[in-house]
């Protein structure tokens, strides 16, 4: 797959991003098309333009709370844990957000 990807001058992350646009539905999928042509240079970009556009916003006071009062459920993976702390940690504002 990759032979066929540099063949033909494909990118994997601009396969990724085409990918992930393809399962967008309505207001979401019209968005990602009213986009410029070129205006997201990779995969990481595409991310965080999406998630700054999408994600449910919270108040940061209510985040700083989750954050403060996280703990780890009983019989939850330390994974699952990791991940629901990072999950909140990001959501935190950089200009208030506690050092790592």
């Amino acid at each position: 797959m990759t032979d066929y990807f540099e063949f033909h001058e494909i990118d994997d992350s601009d396969v990724q991003m085409r990918l992930f646009a393809q399962t967008l539905t309505r207001y979401v999928k019209k968005w990602v098309k009213g986009l410029p042509a070129n205006h997201i240079a990779d995969l990481v970009a595409f991310h965080r333009l999406f998630i700054d556009r999408w994600e449910r916003k919270k108040n940061p006071l209510q985040i700083i709370s989750e954050y403060d009062n996280i703990r780890r459920a009983p019989n939850e993976l330390v994974h699952d844990y990791c991940t629901r702390f990072n999950s909140i940690y990001n959501a935190i504002p950089t200009n208030i957000k506690p050092p790592p």
